[in-house]
């Protein structure tokens, strides 16, 4: 760990109710745990671990190929477009609701 306080910075801005749903808040947690550097090394695949847990905590799926997740993440990190509204879109055309339970009795 580089700095514990960018890690927890990142971790908490979800929280902070400016966001409107779900998917806002997860592209906020992506890109600041990418963006933060608050590891030594690795911050690219801890950002993708978290967010997919993230989304799968609130009930939402990734959809596509791991493959194409990397692809995006690497081309908006590498022309420094690796934002929010940028994430945001990506998220909205790339996740879907998890299935609900209502057919148990």
């Amino acid at each position: 760990m580089q700095d514990q306080g960018l890690i927890l910075s990142a971790l908490l801005r979800p929280q902070t109710g400016y966001y409107s749903d779900v998917i806002e808040e997860a592209a906020a947690l992506w890109e600041s745990l990418t963006m933060n550097h608050g590891f030594i090394d690795g911050n690219n695949c801890v950002a993708f671990a978290s967010v997919i847990l993230f989304l799968q905590a609130n009930q939402v799926l990734p959809e596509g190929e791991e493959e194409d997740w990397i692809k995006f993440i690497y081309r908006n990190i590498e022309a420094a477009t690796f934002r929010k509204n940028v994430l945001d879109k990506w998220l909205r055309e790339h996740t879907s609701p998890m299935p609900s339970d209502d057919h148990k009795s």
